[in-house]
């Protein structure tokens, strides 16, 4: 990483984002750029001068929230105030970004509010969904696979942009297709001895799929729906950070979430990481 972008607003969630994009900044050896955006006032009739007052009031708070990062990390880091869609004023800023780091919903710290969904969504850049208060460099991370190209790479920009971190590749055994079988006549017995040999068959392939990684990655296979079991491991391990790659379609203002990826950022209950494929995206 060279260049990070966080987008930050007053709340205790933007003093998060803050401080998690300062520690991995300092240890990536990157430029910090917090990005703070005064929104629109005129939908809400305030007059020009009580709009002012919020501008310099906002102004200044965030100019504090920059000073306290510094004070924290050995890292660049530079502020930007400005005017717009946070979500837009983010996104084009990330075209320039290694990593976008956003928080979740300042209401709800397990949901993820409007803002950053649209930039996990839209940015070309990695995104980092923050959750949860930074106090240590990230120690536990779970990396969701599905043998693809795409999360062999999700795999390397763990390891390779948190090198002291215990990282394991989780693995779920889909469960949405045993209906279907049962529909076509296999007896329930059946069907549960397919989903045996598949595990196996599944741990056999994590094996060869990490194989380059012997000693540095654990492996886990799980059954079930991704989004419940990556939930359930990281519960177990007390993983800070879930790590998925993205495979989505790109259109000519956006890039889409794939089905895992969207639902790890809305339910996956620690900060989420969102490594783009960039050679990867397809249309719809």
């Amino acid at each position: 990483m060279r260049h990070i972008v966080a987008g930050v607003d007053l709340t205790v969630i933007g003093r998060r984002v803050a401080d998690r994009a300062g520690m991995i900044a300092e240890s990536t050896g990157s430029d910090l750029n917090l990005v703070h955006v005064l929104e629109p006032v005129a939908e809400a009739l305030i007059s020009r001068d009580l709009a002012g007052l919020m501008r310099e009031h906002q102004t200044d708070q965030a100019q504090k929230l920059a000073e306290w990062v510094r004070g924290r990390t050995k890292a660049r880091v530079n502020l930007e105030v400005v005017k717009g869609s946070p979500s837009w004023e983010l996104v084009s800023r990330a075209k320039a970004a290694d990593l976008t780091v956003v928080g979740s919903s300042s209401v709800d710290v397990f949901a993820i509010g409007p803002v950053s969904a649209r930039v996990a969504r839209m940015s070309t850049s990695d995104t980092l969904i923050v959750r949860r208060q930074p106090r240590v460099p990230y120690r536990r991370i779970l990396a969701a696979v599905d043998f693809s190209e795409a999360s062999r790479a999700a795999i390397e920009h763990a390891i390779a942009s948190f090198p002291e971190a215990d990282i394991t590749a989780v693995f779920s055994l889909p469960s949405r297709f045993d209906p279907i079988l049962a529909g076509a006549g296999l007896f329930q017995e059946e069907i549960e001895a397919s989903r045996l040999t598949r595990i196996e068959a599944a741990k056999d392939r994590m094996a060869e799929f990490t194989a380059s990684r012997n000693g540095e990655v654990r492996t886990l296979v799980v059954d079930g729906p991704p989004a419940e079991t990556i939930e359930e491991a990281v519960r177990r391990r007390n993983a800070d950070l879930v790590v998925v790659a993205n495979r989505g379609a790109s259109a000519t203002r956006m890039v889409l979430l794939g089905t895992v990826a969207e639902s790890l950022v809305r339910e996956a209950p620690c900060d989420v990481m969102v490594v783009r494929d960039k050679s990867a995206f397809r249309r719809p």
